[in-house]
């Protein structure tokens, strides 16, 4: 799902914002109900969120380690998005189009469209 666009159609529940278990239908956990993915970058925190909820509780060695991935992982997005919005401030060169480049490769807050209007 990473390479997802916002409003690409949900593969798990095929649009329909349900998925069926035992218990009946409940929200699809990828689309959140909605039918189409939301972001990449809420897919991450999302993704993130249910990794905490799954080992956050433990008193394991683990889930200490996964606390402090998670921690590093925010703190390091958060740098590159700082970076991103600072970039807008510099003037128009090959350094400031590389840094933007780099930093939404990691965080694909924005569409990336070669020349002629491929995605890639």
């Amino acid at each position: 799902m990473r390479g997802a666009v916002s409003g690409d159609k949900c593969q798990t529940c095929h649009g329909e914002g349900e998925v069926p278990t035992d218990e009946g239908p409940v929200s699809c956990p990828d689309c959140g109900g909605a039918g189409v993915l939301p972001h990449p970058y809420t897919l991450v925190e999302w993704r993130l969120r249910e990794i905490e909820q799954r080992h956050g509780s433990q008193s394991s060695e683990t889930a200490k380690a996964m606390q402090w991935l998670a921690f590093e992982l925010r703190r390091a997005r958060e740098a590159l998005t700082e970076l991103l919005a600072l970039s807008d401030e510099l003037d128009e060169s090959p350094a400031r189009s590389r840094m933007r480049f780099i930093a939404n490769r990691a965080l694909s807050l924005y569409d990336v469209t070669a020349v002629g209007g491929k995605r890639r």
